[in-house]
């Protein structure tokens, strides 16, 4: 017979009295196959353990986790209707490029009427003449024209403005006349109504001597300008300048507003003073005393 199919008997002894403690029979051949099922138990469960939980992340070499594959193909998804987009983008441009030099299916591309027709045209791929986009001689004269004008109607000098030492060159808001200068009851400027937001320009070219907010005037800025001249402007939404600025005649100081209490409404309430005394500003706005 086989020693493979030979049947043993293992006989296991306490060592201290000889006694029996385990008798084990059996052949090799079954031996075997009982270690080999108990192998393939352990290695059946230890791949189930890493199949079907996290730990694969962990121990599978080379493993992508599943959210980094869903991040990856959001990805992916995101480049490629980018691209779809710039290639549209293009397109467009290039469509208004063949627009602007007169091409009629251009024109209808981008109204959306014969978009494909166009699109996948030879035109589409095509440069256009420089020359044909130049501006025209009417076109020129305009830009011309343009630029020699003031960018800012509230930029230009009134009438009377820098005739004498004592007056400025600018209005401060375009506005209308609502209070006088009145010394009597302390009323030391004039008050002009304009829209709430409206800019607020410096008279004169000069540094900011104050600029903050206070109760009776509310937001309030004062300019110190050559030949002892000072311009004071009340009641301001916001101011734009600090204390310590410069400030070219002309340039936005602050925006109209009705901000503390001695108001009741939109206005600007500017004073201007010459060599310590309130002057009355109205021969310098272009209006009659």
């Amino acid at each position: 017979m086989s020693r493979w199919k030979h049947r043993f008997k293992v006989t296991v002894f306490d060592e201290n009295s000889f006694s029996e403690i385990r008798v084990f029979r059996g052949t090799p051949r079954g031996w075997s196959w009982m270690a080999g099922g108990v192998l393939a138990l352990v290695v059946g469960l230890t791949y189930l353990t890493v199949a079907q939980t996290q730990l694969r992340e962990w121990v599978v070499p080379g493993y992508v986790a599943t959210q980094t594959r869903e991040d990856m193909a959001a990805t992916r998804a995101l480049a490629d209707s980018l691209t779809v987009m710039l290639e549209r983008n293009g397109q467009v441009v290039q469509a208004l490029r063949h627009a602007l030099a007169g091409d009629n299916r251009a024109i209808e591309f981008l109204q959306g009427s014969d978009a494909s027709a166009w699109s996948t045209s030879a035109e589409a791929f095509s440069d256009v003449d420089t020359a044909l986009l130049a501006a025209g001689p009417h076109e020129t004269q305009l830009r011309i024209q343009v630029l020699a004008e003031d960018r800012f109607a509230l930029q230009r000098r009134s009438e009377r403005g820098g005739a004498s030492g004592t007056g400025f060159r600018y209005p401060p808001v375009a506005g209308t006349l609502s209070d006088e200068l009145d010394l009597g009851i302390g009323h030391l400027g004039v008050d002009l109504a304009a829209a709430e937001g409206s800019p607020i320009q410096a008279v004169d070219d000069g540094t900011v001597l104050f600029s903050t907010y206070t109760v009776e005037t509310g937001y309030t800025l004062v300019l110190q300008h050559r030949g002892e001249r000072v311009s004071i402007y009340k009641h301001c939404a916001s101011l734009l300048k600090t204390q310590g600025d410069l400030v070219a005649g002309g340039e936005a100081v602050g925006l109209v507003g009705n901000t503390g209490e001695w108001t009741s409404g939109p206005h600007l309430h500017f004073e201007w003073w010459v060599q310590g005394r309130a002057v009355d500003p109205r021969p310098w706005l272009g209006i009659q005393p």
